[in-house]
């Protein structure tokens, strides 16, 4: 909810939509999910794994972006 009142207060104290709520708050599970996954990332040593898990953050950067296409 943090995050929602970062916005509310960026956008000059203007009521949300509750879309633009969801979307804010999406926004944030996908920045956790992408540090958990770098996190893994940085863990492993087998090829595959990072191979997969470097899919997985491309997949999160896509994801962001559309999201916060809605948010701006």
């Amino acid at each position: 909810m943090e995050e929602v009142e970062q916005e509310r207060t960026r956008r000059g104290g203007k009521v949300l939509t509750p879309e633009h709520v969801r979307a804010v708050e999406s926004l944030q599970s996908l920045k956790l999910a992408r540090t958990d996954i770098e996190r893994q990332q940085d863990a492993t040593t087998h090829e595959g794994r990072r191979a997969q898990l470097a899919q997985a953050l491309a997949e999160l950067d896509r994801r962001m972006a559309a999201v916060s296409a809605i948010i701006n």
